[in-house]
């Protein structure tokens, strides 16, 4: 039953070749419609509520992904500001507003002369790439023929606002450089202009002057590569001292994808030539070693196609597809080789040594895969949608590479292994190689079995070192951080984020709780404090009659579920407008009696007697503004006669006839029916909140409509010094600096919010606040991209809040690139360790089941256990972050781990059976069972060093820990397994042993 496949392919071989081609024929056919998912964002289903949001935000506030390019000079002593430097970013600048698709489809400048650009890389072997993966450097449009560069939101200098004092009380209407300039000193006013404008400095241009830094929006990702190709050929010819550096997270993201098409199409050949060349050398027949590797070619090409023509993308993950693949579907060949290999002599028929090698093979090689295909298809699970595809189409890899070996391999030898090159094997290789395997291989036998105890205990060891490294493990990752550390995306990732506020952007947006307004008795309280708060000092009988008035009102809507404001409110104006007929009438009769009176004649100890002869009609009222008037108010009478007296005293009145409850309901009513994002409390909170988060760490810069409010408040109100009397100019500056600040109320905070809406970018406030004032959005950049330090700024932005809680209730949540892979890493890790338990399970089941008993199932999860362990203890001590390649390496641990120990521990049960003595055994064992292990493991171990070489480090990565893995693995099952096998044998091999202990 079990051979059916195999007595197939052994009766009919070319049905099966044939059968093969044209499912190679299928895959390849799919290749041509490829498509490449290079952006995080899909690492989140479309409907991750935090994707949701993520878009939502960027939509609400018209944020775009950008692409950065940062100028440095810092060979000059101005930095940057210098007339050359400007000149040619104001080209540049220029230049990218100016592009364009000509008739012919390809882009134009039309700046400083037309002209097409030459975008195709110099390298040959770079342009047949592009060419093979049908990418295009010249698609830089949308399918109207619109630039991708989203022109009115570049940001640069020539094209942002100038807030700056035109006349007191109004800003100018100006860029912040309108044109290039021609000398020293110009360039030096716009570097004074953009340092004292918070939000350039740190952003746009550095704080030290060396640098500035071009923010160019793009309507996708998917230009972000092309776009920073075109800034490189742009700015070609520029001369050294002005060094150019691109960066940004959808520039590395993209390159990435670009550079993996590098890696898909040399890293995995190479490997499979070193494994090619490593079986060459194992068993010395090409005719033989071509089966498996036409296997593992057949395997990814079916396997790929597959995914592409079910129109998925590929995507970082499943570009390593094929690495993955290789050695599974190389080690079900090479163990069907060996045995081959060794058994023909004894049959010399090549059917018949196929049959005995299958039937021998047939269910470890069955259980080997299906525990593999158990680890990738428990990735299924996971939330991740391209780790989802990618543990799919493994699994379907692996069961695809099981058939071929159970069918093409068996075809492949009758039809291409010459049966004169067989019949003229030895019957036992005496190759040098071969025999020194050998010889270590029996003396590790040995050694296990003599020394059981002391490698159980050192593994012990082993286990417990790497149990304290786990939990130094870092979960971790940055986009920026998969290239090597000399590649030009991280250089220039370093160098910007030297010298701006961060490369890397986080959006901490604020929504109220409520739209609604505050109720009539919410109302009625803040008014009752701000009233007092005004008018206890100067009029405090009248202050007691208005506040009762507001308690009244307070007491009537207390206990009603609802109330009309306006009827509130009109009931306070009527009220309050006899509270002021009552205050102002007699001062603005005292006041016209003091105007009427004659200077000259005016005096401290007789004004008060003149004024009451003056015959008021309201002798009481008169006499007690008198009263006051006689304390000076905020202006001393004292030693005051004539005119000075009676301005004085004039002071004094208008004081009072300006105190009015009136005008007070009005203003509060303004104040407390104002937006939030108008409201002096709140604007002061998010000001905090950014003076908190600048002093962490991480965060180089904060910029919100804050910034933009205080420094235009600032414009407005500047009084320069120098147009004033040198004794005036200290008290001028702290004028000026107390301006510097969000202003008192919130019909003064509308009015400059007003001023900055008219500048000549209109729409730039609109990024940082809605157009109606209800929510915010504070732009965080942090000089880091990696996840921990963005979790570590939301940790610290939710205490800060949640200790200073913002005067209007608000929803907090973030978005932005740098926190969508904080959470799609979160989901990943969760995911990935919730199915390896799962699949952890069903393998050991499985294990139990083939080999129907819980304890040697258990001892064939030992190498598997003790590898993760090891492996993510190595991980935890040498300080490698736990990321994406490391955490799917488990999926790949699981299969190949239990491999290595099915194989060892079937044979070992055969072999004791077949010797009644595992003293015996084991020296069997050690000869061609352990032979045939050690050859997969050495195979697929040296043949992935070629992905160590690799510009990308996600790929050195699964080089490395792919190659750590089948070393590890290899050896836990010959010492270890061994060891256990020899310590446990009275219970494992109880019916057959005759060894007398």
């Amino acid at each position: 039953m079990k051979l059916k496949l195999t007595h197939f392919s052994l009766r009919f071989p070319w049905i099966v070749v044939l059968l093969v081609l044209a499912a190679v024929i299928f895959g390849t056919e799919q290749f041509p419609k490829v498509q490449f998912d290079n952006d995080p964002e899909n690492m989140l289903s479309p409907d991750e509520p935090v994707r949701v949001f993520h878009n939502r935000t960027k939509e609400k506030y018209a944020l775009y992904d950008f692409v950065i390019a940062g100028i440095v000079n810092t060979n000059n002593p101005d930095g940057v500001f210098n007339v050359e430097t400007l000149g040619r970013i104001h080209t540049l600048t220029k230049q990218l507003l100016s592009l364009r698709q000509n008739a012919d489809g390809l882009p134009e400048i039309t700046v400083p002369e037309t002209f097409v650009p030459d975008l195709q890389p110099a390298s040959a072997g770079k342009r047949i790439l592009e060419k093979v993966f049908r990418h295009d450097v010249n698609h830089l449009f949308d399918e109207d023929g619109n630039s991708a560069i989203i022109k009115p939101e570049l940001i640069s200098p020539p094209v942002v606002d100038n807030i700056k004092q035109a006349d007191q009380g109004s800003l100018k209407i100006e860029y912040l450089m309108e044109e290039p300039p021609t000398t020293r000193e110009e360039a030096l006013v716009i570097r004074d202009d953009a340092m004292n404008n918070p939000l350039y400095k740190g952003t746009l241009v550095s704080e030290d002057g060396k640098a500035v830094a071009l923010y160019i929006p793009i309507v996708a990702k998917t230009y972000s590569y092309n776009v920073a190709n075109l800034v490189e050929k742009l700015t070609a010819d520029w001369p050294v001292e002005d060094q150019v550096y691109i960066t940004g997270q959808p520039v590395a993201q993209d390159t990435f994808g670009i550079e993996m098409l590098v890696q898909m199409a040399s890293s995995a050949p190479l490997a499979g030539l070193v494994i090619f060349l490593l079986l060459l050398l194992f068993f010395r027949r090409l005719s033989l070693i071509i089966a498996p590797m036409l296997v593992a070619i057949v395997s990814v090409i079916c396997t790929m196609g597959l995914l592409i023509g079910l129109g998925f993308d590929v995507h970082i993950m499943s570009s390593m597809i094929a690495i993955f693949l290789m050695p599974i579907a190389v080690a079900d060949s090479v163990h069907i080789l060996s045995e081959f290999f060794d058994a023909y002599h004894r049959f010399r028929d090549k059917k018949e040594t196929v049959k005995h090698v299958i039937g021998h093979l047939f269910m470890p090689m069955l259980y080997t895969s299906l525990t593999t295909i158990a680890g990738f298809a428990s990735l299924i699970f996971t939330p991740i949608p391209p780790v989802k595809v990618f543990g799919a189409h493994v699994a379907f890899g692996v069961a695809l590479a099981w058939v071929l070996t159970m069918t093409f391999v068996p075809a492949y030898i009758m039809l291409f292994v010459p049966k004169k090159m067989l019949d003229a094997l030895p019957d036992k290789e005496e190759h040098h190689t071969r025999r020194g395997l050998d010889g270590l291989l029996e003396k590790t036998g040995t050694f296990s079995y003599n020394h059981w105890k002391l490698i159980l205990v050192l593994s012990s060891l082993v286990v417990i070192i790497s149990a304290i490294g786990i939990q130094r493990i870092q979960v971790n990752d940055n986009p920026v951080k998969w290239f090597t550390k000399t590649h030009r995306i991280r250089v220039a990732d370093a160098v910007l984020n030297h010298h701006f506020g961060g490369t890397y952007t986080a959006y901490l947006t604020f929504t109220p709780k409520t739209s609604d307004a505050c109720t009539c008795t919410e109302a009625l309280v803040k008014m009752r404090a701000a009233a007092q708060e005004r008018f206890t000092e100067k009029l405090p009988e009248q202050t007691r009659q208005f506040t009762a008035l507001l308690d009244l009102q307070h007491a009537k809507y207390s206990n009603v579920s609802s109330c009309n404001p306006d009827e509130c409110f009109v009931t306070l104006i009527n009220e309050a407008q006899k509270i002021d007929d009552a205050v102002s009438g007699p001062w603005m009769k005292l006041a016209d009696d003091i105007n009427y009176m004659e200077p000259a004649a005016l005096e401290n100890t007789t004004v008060f007697f003149q004024i009451l002869e003056v015959g008021s009609t309201d002798r009481p009222a008169i006499s007690q503004a008198l009263e006051t008037l006689k304390g000076g108010g905020s202006a001393s009478l004292e030693g005051l006669s004539g005119e000075d007296l009676r301005e004085a005293a004039l002071e004094v009145t208008d004081e009072y006839t300006a105190l009015s409850f009136v005008d007070f309901l009005y203003e509060q009513k303004a104040e407390i029916t104002a937006p939030p994002m108008k409201q002096p409390d709140m604007l002061r909170w998010i000001a905090k909140l950014q003076d908190h988060l600048e002093a962490f760490p991480k965060i180089g810069k904060t910029s919100s409509a804050v910034d933009a409010l205080k420094k235009a408040s600032y414009e407005l109100q500047y009084i320069d010094p120098s147009s004033v009397p040198a004794d005036l100019k200290d008290a001028i500056d702290q004028k000026n600096d107390a301006n510097y600040s969000v202003p008192d109320t919130a019909a003064a905070c509308g009015q400059v919010f007003i001023q900055l809406e008219g500048m000549k970018k209109k729409d730039s406030l609109f990024h940082l606040v809605t157009r109606d004032y209800q929510d915010a959005n504070i732009w965080v950049q942090l000089t880091s991209g990696d996840n921990t330090d963005m979790s570590a700024v939301t940790e610290e932005a939710a205490d800060w809040i949640a200790a200073n809680p913002p005067p209007v209730p608000m929803s907090v949540e973030w978005a932005g690139l740098t926190y969508l892979n904080v959470v799609w890493q979160d989901r990943m890790v969760t995911g990935m360790l919730s199915a390896l338990g799962s699949s952890f399970i069903v393998v050991l089941i499985m294990m139990m089941v083939l080999f129907r008993s819980p304890l040697f199932g258990l001892l064939a999860m030992i190498p598997l256990s003790v590898t993760i362990t090891f492996i993510y203890g190595l991980l935890g001590w040498v300080g490698k972050d736990y990321d994406m390649p490391v955490a799917v390496l488990s999926s790949l641990t699981l299969g190949l781990s239990v491999d290595f120990a099915i194989h060892f521990l079937e044979r070992a049960r055969e072999l004791q059976k077949k010797f009644g003595s595992w003293q015996e055994a084991i020296k069997e064992m050690f000869k061609e069972p352990a032979m045939a292990i050690s050859r997969n493991a050495i195979t697929i171990s040296l043949g992935f060093t070629p992905l160590l070489f690799a510009p990308l480090t996600p790929y050195r990565t699964v080089g490395f820990f792919l190659a750590t893995i089948m070393a590890v693995s290899w050896l836990a099952t010959l010492f270890i397994l061994a060891a256990l096998a020899t310590g446990l044998k009275k219970y494992l091999f109880r019916k057959t042993t005759n060894e007398h202990e």
